[in-house]
Parts: structure tokens; C-alpha cells; sequence
């Protein structure tokens, strides 16, 4: 396969999302150049199943605090794209300025500012989040009515965009962090002022397997929330806003970054990773058939223990209604989305092989 499609930068390259990133555009064609903080991420990256085929594909830079003047710089020199994923989780025990807001702040102006120096990129794709579109503020109180559409020019939150430190929790520094970082880019996107062009990606919850993990008790760590809630029966979350496979994740990062299938003035303002939900369908109804599906698939599971099914128990605030149809259409060739029903059953198997008999996980497939 030829690598002629350019180096691609991907930052937080052995998280979930990138770890797949790195996989999808190795398959894709192009070579990349993995963004770490630890030295100790480089072994765990090459040592991926489905890396072992373009190992002399792949290079490395360890950025050990992102947050510094001009600590990109070095990592991006020469790329061509980049995909900037590396982020903060709002944990309760993080303090809302020092710990997340200036942190996703910073990171984002410093890949700016090193893609500017490097001369050489042509677009940058950011990972964004719904907590973006909502206001903290709110508390419990948007509901799972689904009565307002996420797509590709929904309307960022305004209250949230607005908030600067002192910060009130690790959720108002979230929210706040991304709805600023999100107004921002797309400003500058809109400017077209750079002379390189910047796509946005919201991902719903990202689902999956993972072939870097090969324990069960190592895999119940690294699931998702949804799938937890699903599978073992776990407290309710508190939102949600899409679902989306972390192979159908990947691919849309990866693809946004052809400016010659998609052109800079044709981005739209984000792009949706996550399937598009079903008219006329209620949260009851979701959650109901997805439950359904683990006591009817997977009986034998249930019956011993290894799954309790949370057939009740669907996040406390889900405000969305998602349409990705123009995401497909753009940068899928308009495939549709894994569903989240489907996800589960992908998730529920591979659980079900780790925990069994220690089956090998398969390499991941494009």
C-alpha cells in the first residue's frame, strides 16, 4: 500500500480514539507520527496487532505536558495533518481550572501555534464533545425527551462558551472549555485566515472492543459507560448525546482530513460521529431493544452471572436527537453508522471471549 497520502500527527495516539486513528490511517495510506506523553505509550502502541504491517510507517514524539509555550512545536515539524485528541476527563477530584480548562485551552492554541510554525500542515482535525452544546447549569433538568437535533450546525451553548475561571466544578470547566475551544475553531474556520483549514469532529460515546487488552477484568475497565450500564447493570449516567463504534469514530477523524474529497469551504461546522437516531423512537424503546437483545443473544451469559442486563437504566439527560446523515454522506460514502445496538453485541461478544476462554482478539479491520 502506498504511503504517499502525507504524515499525519495524532495526538493521545494510545487512547481509545487514537490508538484507532493511528490504525485507520496507517490502512488508509498515510504514515503517522504518534503523540504521547510517556515514553511508556511507545511500547504499547507497537505493540498493536494491527500495527505490526507498518511499523516503519510509524514515528514518535513525546510531549510530556501539552500546556507549555510552543510544546507542540517539535512534534508537528513536517506533518502534513494533524489530529488533535489528547484531553482532560472532568474526574470529580480535578480542580475545574488548573486541571481542565486551562488545559484544553492551552493544548488547542499550542497545536495552533505549532501548525502554523511547521509550514507544512494542510488541516487539522479537533476532537470535540456534546458537553459542549449543553449548560451545566441545568443540572438533571433537560430530560431524555430527545426534542432538539445534533447535527452538523447545531448551535454550541452560549452560557457555556461564556464561562472563564474561577470555575464552579469539573463539569462547568468541561462544558465551558470545550464550548469556548469549539466557538473558537469555528471562527477561525469561517475566517478561513490559516493557512490551513480546521474540521471539528463530536463523537457520541465511543464503543468497542480493543486488541491491546486480552484480560477481562482489564476490559470491564476500559468499557465505555453505556456498555457498562448495559452489560453489568451499572448506576445510570448522567448524559448522553450519541453512540458511535470506535472503528466508525476513527474513520470519521480520518477522513476528514482529505481537503481534496472535502474542500475547506465545503466543512461543515462539525462533523457527527454517531448513528443517527431513529424517527419516532423514544429513549424506553432504545434502551428496551438493546436489553432485549443481551437476554435473548447472550441467555447462557445471564443466566451464570457473567451479565446482569440495565434495561432501565438510560442516562439521566438525553437532550439530542442525532441526525449524521450529511457526515455519511461526506466522509462515509454514505454508509450508515454502526447502531448502538449493534455496538453492544460487538462489545458483549468480546467480553464474552475474554472472559471464556482467553480467546485471542482479532486484529481491528478498516
Amino acid at each position: 500500500m502506498s504511503s504517499g497520502r502525507g504524515l499525519v500527527a495524532v495526538t493521545g495516539a494510545n487512547g481509545t480514539i487514537g490508538y484507532h486513528c493511528v490504525v485507520y490511517a496507517l490502512q488508509a495510506g498515510y504514515r503517522v507520527r504518534c503523540v504521547v506523553r510517556r515514553e511508556d505509550a511507545i511500547a504499547t502502541i507497537n505493540a498493536g496487532p494491527s500495527l505490526q504491517p507498518f511499523l516503519d510507517k510509524v514515528e514518535y514524539a513525546v510531549v510530556p505536558d501539552n500546556t507549555v509555550p510552543d510544546a507542540y512545536d517539535e512534534a508537528m515539524h513536517g506533518v502534513s495533518y494533524i489530529v488533535h485528541i489528547a484531553g482532560v476527563w472532568p474526574k470529580p477530584n480535578f480542580h475545574p481550572d488548573n486541571d481542565i480548562w486551562y488545559p484544553f485551552v492551552r493544548s488547542m492554541d499550542n497545536v495552533l501555534s505549532a501548525a502554523k510554525k511547521a509550514g507544512t500542515v494542510k488541516r487539522v482535525v479537533f476532537t470535540q464533545a456534546g458537553a459542549g452544546l449543553v449548560s451545566r447549569d441545568d443540572g438533571d433538568t433537560l430530560g431524555t425527551n430527545m426534542d432538539h437535533i445534533l447535527n452538523e450546525y447545531v448551535q454550541i451553548n452560549e452560557q457555556s462558551a461564556a464561562l472563564r475561571p474561577p470555575l464552579k466544578t469539573p463539569h462547568h470547566a468541561y462544558c465551558g472549555a470545550k464550548a469556548k475551544a469549539m466557538s473558537y475553531l469555528k471562527s477561525l474556520k469561517d475566517s478561513q485566515s490559516l493557512p490551513f483549514s480546521i474540521a471539528q469532529v463530536i463523537p457520541g460515546t465511543v464503543m468497542g472492543s480493543s486488541e491491546l487488552i486480552t484480560g477481562p477484568e482489564a476490559a470491564k475497565a476500559y468499557l465505555d459507560r453505556m456498555s457498562k450500564n448495559f452489560l453489568f447493570n451499572t448506576p445510570r449516567a448522567v448524559y448522553a448525546f450519541a453512540f458511535v463504534s470506535v472503528q466508525d469514530c476513527a474513520r470519521v477523524h480520518v477522513e476528514a482530513l482529505d481537503e481534496v474529497k472535502v474542500p475547506a469551504d465545503k466543512v461543515p461546522d462539525w462533523w457527527v460521529a454517531g448513528a443517527t437516531t431513529e424517527d419516532g423512537q423514544t429513549i424506553k424503546q432504545i434502551w428496551d431493544r438493546v436489553g432485549n437483545m443481551i437476554q435473548e443473544e447472550f441467555e447462557d451469559e445471564v443466566e451464570r452471572g457473567l451479565f446482569e442486563v440495565g434495561k432501565g437504566n438510560w442516562p439521566i439527560n438525553v437532550p439530542f436527537r442525532v441526525d449524521s446523515r450529511l457526515t455519511e454522506r461526506m466522509l462515509l460514502g454514505g454508509n450508515e453508522f454502526k447502531s448502538l445496538l449493534a455496538c453492544v453485541r460487538e462489545v458483549a461478544h468480546w467480553y464474552k471471549s475474554l472472559a471464556g476462554d482467553g480467546a485471542r482478539v482479532e486484529p481491528l479491520r478498516a
